[in-house]
């Protein structure tokens, strides 16, 4: 019998601490390698044990990097930025690749922030302040170009070291410095809101400024939210932005459709608390078991099983079981 409350995902966290991109996935890549934003959402939907693992191993990145002398100097080249993924044994993945990827420092901090890292942290910190994050144009969420500054990566910094100030900092109010590093990011952020960046009006990494970063205004949210529905939502899934022409196979010139990630379902029901999208994405658990990274022509793509996806789907879980607790028990999905 089918159990809409059942989440695979915890039995994949590997020895080192950190769950890979994926499970069964046609690429081998994803099988093998492990990313910091990946594992930031994991994160949040697992149990405590498990986030200590996570911890762990995030504090065993920030000294590896910081052994690379990552912090030490304002980076000139892309592969001087801190790494998205590293393999088995913790350490960055050679080759070329969409290295500068600010959300991940952010992410990073906010987690070292929790555990009260506060050796780490800083340095997490003084990293934001010599790349000048506000200003520093990045891959982003999907790794992809043109480099620009990206409204989804200043909100994982700006939430970083507003955890950071919280947990650690622990003073009434913010030194002058810091909260001028704080401001910086609101003030780019601003310029850019509604949008990701000054070429992309719709990207579902917007949804990240809702949940789980939560730092934007009711009106803010409001219009992502609308634009999301009107230009990115699908029946099984939610684009990523108009014109993507990724579906983990073969990319094609001659002709692409946009593939539906699945992830877009339980995250704008953690966005909105409207059960119909977690009733859509318990549909899909229940058609291919596990969640896919994305539904193409009514079938999952070449990875059958992406582990960020099943973690956004376990997060909405819990969520509807909390408010379900505490507000309406007798509601059902």
């Amino acid at each position: 019998m089918f159990n809409a409350s059942k989440i695979e995902l915890e039995e994949y966290q590997n020895s080192n601490g950190l769950f890979p991109a994926a499970v069964n996935s046609k690429s081998e890549l994803m099988n093998k390698c492990f990313w910091i934003r990946d594992n930031y959402y994991i994160y949040l939907a697992v149990r405590p044990k498990i986030k200590k693992k996570i911890i762990s191993a995030f504090q065993d990145i920030v000294d590896y990097l910081d052994y690379l002398g990552k912090f030490k100097f304002k980076p000139t080249q892309d592969w001087m930025y801190i790494h998205p993924r590293y393999n088995k044994e913790l350490k960055e993945i050679s080759g070329p690749w969409a290295w500068v990827q600010n959300d991940c420092a952010g992410n990073l901090l906010e987690i070292l922030s929790d555990a009260r890292d506060k050796k780490r942290g800083r340095l997490i910190v003084d990293y934001l302040e010599t790349i000048e994050y506000w200003r520093c144009p990045d891959f982003g969420f999907w790794e992809e170009g043109p480099k620009e500054v990206r409204s989804s990566s200043l909100a994982a910094c700006i939430r970083g070291l507003e955890k950071y100030h919280k947990k650690i900092q622990k003073t009434k109010k913010p030194t002058k410095n810091f909260k001028e590093l704080i401001e910086k990011g609101y003030e780019s952020l601003e310029f850019l809101l509604p949008n990701e960046t000054k070429t992309r009006l719709y990207d579902l990494a917007l949804l990240s400024l809702i949940y789980p970063k939560q730092i934007i205004s009711k009106d803010i949210k409001e219009k992502i939210i609308q634009n999301t529905n009107l230009f990115l939502e699908g029946l099984k899934g939610v684009k990523r932005y108009i014109g993507d022409v990724w579906d983990g196979k073969e990319k094609s010139l001659e002709k692409y459709k946009e593939m539906q990630w699945t992830m877009g379902l339980p995250w704008l029901y953690l966005c909105t608390k409207e059960t119909e999208y977690l009733r859509r994405a318990i549909k899909i658990k229940q058609e291919f078991k596990t969640m896919p990274e994305g539904i193409i022509d009514n079938l999952p793509n070449s990875t059958p099983h992406l582990l960020w996806s099943e973690a956004m789907y376990g997060s909405a879980i819990k969520e509807f079981k909390k408010i379900q607790e505490l507000k309406n028990p007798n509601q059902k999905l």
